[in-house]
């Protein structure tokens, strides 16, 4: 049986994650067993990098193939668990960060964009915040490449995981110890040669972290407030203000290019209908003037455009597609891929013309048919749950 028939749940927690463009030229890059998603475009728009998924092995690689589908390349050695969420590239298009264990334990790593010199950025730190979920992961290179700010949840050298051996003496399963694991998070920096770390939180639910595009703030989740609110501090932690509102759970967040607003997706309970929706917001980035940009749907996922006039997004709850793109006023709604509900992982080419996508199977190049009419940004929201829901689910049974 074909393995990516056993992995149709993959298929469904894929629908947190923005599509294709408009109907155009689509070229397929990859077509193997594996699980092949999160495409990022190198910074020259000449290579992409992708994380390929064995769910017989549960093995993880990391590959990177040229724009046109040839001279791809497998950065990790056989039998290895290396993998990104966000965009791996360092500014320079030099090297790559991701996650492996390597060592042991879910550390960052860094190598060359030939996957040679691998270097260990940090050690124990367990960069999975498990109890969190995948979409605490959040690891991001500086505007300047000097450093990595990411989420730590350290599990106080607790055993959390406690393997059976068979009556070989190999190993038959693994127990998780789930009151082990605690549930602290917090954002750190360091150098990508693993000198200078920093602890910037000290809150305990500070998670998936965003570089201000002038590499002077960073902006974070936290539940400090009671819901997931977006918080902006400086580079030393200090300064820390909530820019979201109150009452409303951040899903997904990022600053837009000029570095002057902050777009979000949350989720809203009104407590006359009972009623849950998910809706697009964007607020300026020091609290004000935030604006509703759709509401009373189920709109996740947004991100935007290489220019910051335009916005695309998921949506479940509208037809004919599931991907949308709009100005940033919340006007001009279109349709992206009419009648295309399979792409659900996507980034722009730097310049703007191409669309690496990803369908949880394979990766795919799109051109739209009218770049200037579709022009949805730069984009794969580390939020970032599904597939890595589905490796550790999956890898359970074998060991975290």
């Amino acid at each position: 049986m074909n393995c990516k028939r056993l992995c149709i749940p993959f298929a469904i927690c894929l629908l947190l994650f923005p599509g294709t463009a408009a109907a155009a030229e689509i070229l397929r890059l990859t077509d193997t067993p594996e699980l092949d998603g999160f495409p990022f475009w190198s910074p020259d728009g000449e290579r992409i990098a992708y994380t390929s998924f064995d769910p017989v092995t549960g093995d993880m690689t990391i590959r990177v193939t040229a724009a046109d589908g040839t001279a791809g390349t497998d950065l990790s050695p056989a039998g290895s668990r290396d993998f990104f969420f966000t965009n791996p590239w360092s500014p320079d298009g030099k090297e790559i960060v991701f996650i492996s264990d390597r060592s042991g334990s879910y550390d960052l790593w860094v190598m060359n964009a030939d996957g040679t010199g691998p270097v260990q950025v940090t050690s124990g730190t367990n960069v999975v915040p498990w109890p969190h979920g995948p979409q605490g992961y959040g690891a991001e290179w500086s505007p300047d490449g000097r450093m990595i700010a990411y989420t730590s949840c350290l599990f106080g050298g607790a055993d959390i995981g406690e393997a059976t051996v068979d009556e070989h003496g190999g190993r038959a399963s693994m127990t998780i110890n789930l009151s082990e694991i605690r549930k602290e998070a917090d954002i750190r920096v360091v150098n990508p040669d693993g000198s200078g770390e920093r602890r910037l939180t000290f809150s305990g639910d500070a998670l998936m972290p965003r570089w201000h595009p002038g590499g002077d703030r960073i902006a974070y989740l936290s539940r400090t407030s009671g819901t997931a609110a977006v918080r902006v501090m400086n580079l030393d932690g200090s300064g820390g203000v909530q820019v979201t509102p109150e009452g409303e759970d951040v899903l997904q967040f990022s600053w837009s290019p000029d570095g002057r607003e902050i777009l979000y997706a949350a989720q809203t309970h009104d407590p006359v209908s009972d009623n849950v929706s998910f809706g697009i917001r964007i607020v300026n980035a020091d609290g004000s003037n935030m604006r509703r940009l759709t509401s009373e749907n189920i709109d996740t996922s947004p991100v935007w455009s290489p220019d910051g006039e335009r916005i695309a997004f998921y949506s479940q709850s509208r037809s004919p597609s599931s991907v949308w793109v709009m100005d940033v006023g919340g006007s001009d709604l279109q349709p992206l891929a009419p009648g295309n509900l399979t792409f659900r992982m996507h980034c722009w080419s730097p310049d703007g013309r191409k669309v690496a996508v990803s369908d949880g199977n394979d990766i795919f190049v799109v051109v739209p048919d009218d770049p200037a009419a579709a022009t949805p940004g730069f984009g794969i929201i580390p939020a970032v749950a599904a597939f890595s829901v589905v490796v550790f689910a999956i890898r359970a049974g074998r060991r975290l």
